[in-house]
């Protein structure tokens, strides 16, 4: 009975980090501005949600770096819903250090964003799960 306890013990705080909301990922890289990030060659992609907004800011691979102006990289966006077919194409507005979008989770707990950057001289896409708060 205590081998039994001790795995169902284990097996929860395995799994733990499973179980909290907002964007999922892991990786080495340290969030900047509290979102999800995703590692490239020579960037760091970080995407944020905040009411119903998502910003994905770049950084360099140094820790330490400001965000990169936007005006460099094209960019673009699609989200994915659940119980639909289909991708939608989403409306980036770049700002000096970010982009950000409005997105209309349309009631699904989770929807897929996918982020496409050209940098370096070739695409990268890079897919967030995002569960609206």
């Amino acid at each position: 009975m205590k081998v039994l306890s001790l795995c169902l013990l284990a097996g929860l705080l395995i799994s733990n980090p499973a179980l909290s909301h907002g964007v999922h990922d892991s990786g080495d890289a340290k969030p900047q501005k509290g979102g999800v990030i995703k590692s490239l060659e020579s960037l760091n992609v970080e995407l944020v949600q905040i009411d119903g907004e998502v910003r994905v800011y770049i950084f360099g691979k140094d820790e330490k770096s400001a965000p990169l102006e936007t005006s460099k990289y094209p960019v673009s966006a699609k989200v994915t819903y659940p119980r639909e077919k289909g991708s939608h194409d989403v409306k980036l507005t770049a700002h000096e250090n970010h982009w950000s979008a409005k997105v209309d989770a349309k009631g699904s707990h989770r929807y897929l964003f996918e982020f496409h950057i050209e940098q370096a001289g070739h695409k990268d896409n890079l897919k967030f799960n995002i569960e609206p708060k």
